[in-house]
């Protein structure tokens, strides 16, 4: 597992998402690709916002999910 108990965990690297969650199979997939740690919050207006420890997984990781997320 890449992550130490994801949520509440933030990383360098935020990309705010504009919804209420992180989708549990975007997490798998974090889990399995991803070579630094990652994990999730939600702001002041419970918009969730995933991080990343390394700027490559964030990059793949919007690269492959935020258009579900727009």
């Amino acid at each position: 597992m890449n992550y130490t108990s994801g949520y509440l965990m933030q990383y360098e690297h935020k990309i705010p998402l504009d919804r209420e969650g992180v989708l549990s199979h975007h997490l798998a997939w974090a889990e399995k690709n991803c070579k630094g740690k990652f994990g999730w919050h939600f702001d002041e207006h419970s918009n969730a916002i995933i991080s990343f420890e390394k700027l490559k997984d964030a990059n793949f990781w919007a690269l492959k999910w935020m258009d579900e997320y727009s």
